[in-house]
């Protein structure tokens, strides 16, 4: 099994994207059944699948236990990982927006 990270501009290309490989949905979420030959698991980044990536602004604040922490900030763009199993390739339509190189440190990974 890889694991692939996708970057789409927003919920509504993602949706085209799947839709042009013959995937239709009418919302990115968590998917494990019914994919494309060789994806395992499709699932956009977040706890609520909202496809929101954040990463820190070079800015801290203090909380109120007196303690710094980094400023975040939604990334651009809605992010979705697929796994895929052992030798096979992405279609030509997604990986076209694979992100590469691929994150050191992703937001998010399958257990």
């Amino acid at each position: 099994m890889h694991d692939t990270f996708l970057k789409f501009s927003d919920h509504a290309e993602a949706l085209a994207t799947f839709e042009a490989i013959g995937h239709a949905v009418d919302a990115l979420t968590y998917l494990d059944t019914g994919l494309p030959a060789g994806m395992l698991i499709v699932k956009p980044v977040g706890a609520s699948c909202d496809g929101i990536v954040y990463a820190p602004t070079g800015q801290t604040q203090t909380g109120e236990n007196g303690l710094e922490y980094p400023v975040m900030a939604p990334v651009r763009g809605y992010h979705v990982n697929i796994r895929m199993a052992d030798s096979r390739v992405l279609p030509d339509a997604l990986a076209a927006f694979e992100v590469a190189p691929e994150p050191e440190t992703p937001a998010e990974r399958f257990a």
